[in-house]
């Protein structure tokens, strides 16, 4: 007796998955038309996802979204790579009940993200390109060594207040320009004690090694602006008053 073997279809319909992005494991809500298929915990690779969603949903189409975080666009760009149509959504974007703000948690969030999606109550957010975000690693670092030469600055001007050591009103300026002599006046500065004067010496090596580097990224920002992509924005806004 031969036993009739029925193959899965999904040709023509959609499935929709919402997921809750984490470090170590994504929780994910499976859709179709107006059943809830499943929800269930995979590693954090899109890769895996296809995987199951070509076995259990052969030839659907799949849709799948989730929220802005930490983690970046990594997960769109290859999701839409393996022919999935992937959506990023802001958090606060996401039509939510009082009920489900306050008992939040994975599953829930899962779940009301893939019926969001499957209803077309989500509206995506510009994905940028990959060459834009990389660019944009190097003014994000440009800020930070930024942040940090203030936070060395303020360092050594309250261990100065602390031993009662008055900087020179020439030095002492509102613009937060240190130049190089006054960093050559603070290197002759000595302690009574030698561990307090290398204290003072190390901070100040701190503010010369982050003057360089600012140095050396505000010049690959300003070749970087010369090129196709930015000059004309670049001229364009260097055109302003």
């Amino acid at each position: 007796m031969q036993t009739q073997v029925t193959k899965l279809n999904f040709t023509g319909e959609k499935i929709f998955v919402g997921m809750d992005t984490h470090k170590n494991s994504w929780k994910k809500s499976i859709v179709h038309e107006e059943l809830l298929l499943k929800t269930f915990v995979q590693p954090p690779e899109p890769d895996t996802l296809f995987s199951y969603l070509k076995k259990n949903y052969p030839g659907a189409e799949y849709f799948s979204a989730y929220e802005a975080s930490y983690c970046g666009y990594w997960i769109h760009y290859r999701l839409t790579e393996l022919g999935i149509n992937s959506i990023v959504v802001n958090p606060a974007d996401i039509p939510t009940t009082n009920k489900e703000h306050v008992q939040k948690e994975d599953k829930r969030d899962s779940r009301k993200i893939a019926r969001c999606l499957r209803n077309g109550d989500l509206t995506p957010i510009h994905i940028p390109t990959m060459k834009t975000l990389q660019d944009r690693t190097l003014i994000r670092n440009r800020y930070t060594m930024i942040k940090e030469l203030k936070r060395f600055k303020h360092r050594i001007k309250s261990l100065l207040l602390f031993y009662g050591v008055t900087i020179p009103e020439e030095y002492n300026n509102r613009s937060g320009h240190w130049p190089k002599r006054f960093i050559a006046w603070l290197e002759t500065l000595a302690f009574n004690e030698p561990s307090a004067t290398y204290s003072l010496k190390m901070l100040i090596k701190q503010v010369k090694n982050l003057r360089e580097t600012l140095l050396d990224i505000t010049k690959q920002i300003r070749e970087l602006s010369k090129t196709p992509a930015y000059k004309k924005n670049v001229e364009l806004l260097t055109s302003i008053p």
